[in-house]
């Protein structure tokens, strides 16, 4: 017969409800957290008292102080504990190994700005790159500097709670000034003033930013007051983000006063000298340093964050390219690349030691240049979407401009006579390829405007027999058919280019994918001299093969990015052929998969090589 389950008392905050013949493990009802107003940073108290009275005991048993050399071994653990009670004036702090569940929902609103900033701000030229750049500065540094104190000072409180809910009004304040914020707008403008009061309200942002902070320090600073050597490196932490937040008020003035863009140049150099400051200030005390904490956890994370950016971009991209059902090899190939190039960078980077038993400085390094690193890969994963939808308008357009060529070859060559039927004929063919551009278009149901090219088709159709007129109308087909193709496959003409001609429209597609190419092969290789310089900050004692393997990454870096470095301003022009025939294939995407493949192949065979030269004079070694 089935007994209902009793109820039992556990403990003062857990029920189990147990049956007589179950294990009391079968479920559990959890009562809500009991939340405190505020958390004490430090461990345990009542712990750390009995360690700082056994401090001296544990002192004269310790190796080196102790006569009797019986009473110890001059073990890792013995040392590590006398290392942290050898001073009981500094604190000891409580250390969260991973990432709590709330800084992990803050680093969301990270990447939904992230993603809105670049959906809303395409890099089209060098005045919008240095905005998506600039913009990702004040994000990604705001939220380092959030990530500083959490992976040493969070603690899950009332207090805490309400300054994270503040954050994340912060972080909702950079996505209402977004799809303002851009640099290189003139004063006086409609556009300017918009932007200059979005510098405005960015400044109090980030004003209020630096203040919840110093709050929140000065709140550690209360619970620790009772330890001498807390309080100048608290104080300095709490006076450098005041003194920043009143740079930031400042500047708020200074911008509507309208003295111009020099104000964004107190900006960076605000924001790099308070990430400077605190962490040389963390770096040379002891209790404040990053060991033992989460920061390589949240690095980590961010830049998964990032590569899921690259990742939706990719979808995005696959989706435009995709959506006539039309998948040729070289579209196939660059999607696979895509993909790939992600991952290998996923692998590149998590297949690195940790940082955990590295110098305090190597660490501070390590720690600073994830924001250059991170800038790489944003380019790098923005880059190959944009060099994807490249590959499938060059697939398209490319039947168009094989008749265009054809047909101006033709008939700009004064030493053969054309005739009325031979303009008839080629008028008809670039009708017929047009016409069924059009209408796979029309099949997706993409509405676009097709007038002008039905206009100077027919134009074209009752003039056979004058051939200026011919030509200058097959002109103004192909720049209409391409501006068409590149309508319905999301490419944009940039903002900053003239169009004085439908002609003019191509120059300016060109110049923004020179643009793009630019950008991405120059990020692609700073991304593996970044890799590398992470690689070797990140591991105190290396192998041969290692060291090796570090030279192999910034030598094909260096390649890569030499790549951008070929003339672009005359890409469609006939006196760059070799920069011309490369673009025009499909292996702009292969280039950087193959680059990476070598380097991800040469970490594995050279390190691999070494370890059997290592294990071989060991075993040599333990037989003789």
């Amino acid at each position: 017969m089935f007994k209902f389950p009793k109820l039992q008392k556990v403990t003062s905050i857990h029920h189990v409800l147990v049956a007589d013949d179950e294990d009391e493990t079968t479920f559990t009802i959890t009562h809500p957290k009991h939340l405190t107003w505020f958390a004490s940073p430090l461990v345990d108290e009542r712990a750390a008292d009995r360690k700082n009275r056994d401090h001296g005991e544990a002192f004269l048993k310790h190796p080196h102080n102790s006569v009797n050399e019986t009473h110890g071994s001059n073990t890792p653990e013995n040392e590590k504990e006398h290392e942290q009670y050898e001073d009981p004036e500094e604190p000891v702090l409580k250390r969260a190994h991973e990432s709590s569940t709330i800084q992990l929902f803050y680093d969301l609103f990270f990447v939904a700005n992230l993603t809105t900033f670049t959906a809303l701000h395409e890099i089209d030229d060098a005045e919008t790159l240095k905005s998506y750049i600039a913009f990702f500065a004040i994000l990604w540094f705001t939220w380092f500097q959030v990530a500083l104190f959490d992976v040493r000072f969070s603690n899950d409180s009332a207090f805490e709670r309400l300054s994270k809910a503040l954050q994340f009004g912060i972080m909702t304040g950079f996505a209402i000034i977004g799809p303002n914020f851009q640099l290189g707008a003139e004063d006086g403008t409609t556009e300017g003033k918009a932007t200059f009061q979005a510098y405005q309200t960015l400044s109090l942002i980030l004003m209020t930013s630096r203040l919840i902070l110093a709050c929140q320090y000065g709140a550690a600073y209360v619970w620790l007051m009772n330890y001498k050597k807390a309080h100048v490196p608290l104080l300095a932490h709490i006076g450098t983000l005041f003194v920043a937040a009143m740079i930031y008020l400042g500047l708020f003035f200074s911008f509507r006063n309208n003295i111009g863009e020099t104000g964004l140049i107190a900006w960076f150099i605000t924001i790099g000298f308070e990430a400077i400051v605190i962490l040389l200030v963390s770096g040379r005390t002891k209790f404040l340093s990053f060991r033992k904490t989460a920061i390589v956890e949240r690095l980590g994370l961010l830049t998964l964050i990032i590569l899921g950016e690259g990742i939706i971009g990719l979808c995005n991209s696959v989706s435009k390219v995709g959506s006539d059902g039309v998948f040729t090899s070289d579209i196939i190939g660059m999607i696979i690349s895509s993909v790939a190039i992600i991952y290998f960078i996923w692998m590149l980077y998590f297949d690195q030691e940790e940082t955990n038993h590295v110098g305090t400085l190597r660490q501070m390094a390590w720690t600073i240049l994830h924001f250059p690193f991170h800038v790489t890969v944003l380019l790098v994963v923005e880059g190959l979407n944009r060099l994807s939808v490249w590959v499938k308008l060059l697939d398209t357009i490319t039947p168009l401009a094989n008749v265009f060529e054809t047909f101006e070859n033709t008939l700009g060559n004064s030493t053969i006579p054309v005739s009325e039927e031979f303009l008839k004929e080629s008028v008809k063919s670039l009708n017929e390829t047009i016409n069924q551009l059009i209408e796979k278009f029309e099949l997706l149901n993409i509405d676009a405007d097709t007038d002008g090219i039905n206009f100077y088709l027919n134009d074209m159709l009752n003039s056979t027999s004058n051939i200026t007129t011919i030509a200058d109308d097959a002109s103004q087909v192909l720049g209409l058919g391409f501006s068409y193709v590149c309508e319905n496959l999301g490419v944009d003409t940039p903002e900053s280019a003239v169009i004085a001609a439908p002609t003019d429209q191509v120059f300016a597609i060109f110049d923004l994918f020179s643009t793009v190419y630019i950008y991405f092969f120059s990020a692609a290789g700073l991304c593996l001299i970044l890799l590398a310089v992470l690689f070797w900050l990140g591991k105190r004692r290396k192998l041969r093969g290692e060291i090796l393997s570090i030279g192999v990454r910034i030598a094909v870096g260096v390649g890569l990015s030499l790549l951008a470095l070929m003339d672009l301003p005359s890409l469609y022009a006939n006196d760059n052929a070799a920069i011309n025939t490369y673009l025009y294939t499909p292996w702009l995407l292969p280039t950087v998969v193959i680059c990476y493949g070598i380097v991800l192949l040469v970490d594995n065979l050279l390190i691999n090589y070494v370890r059997k030269v290592i294990t071989k004079k060991r075993i040599r070694s333990e037989s003789v």
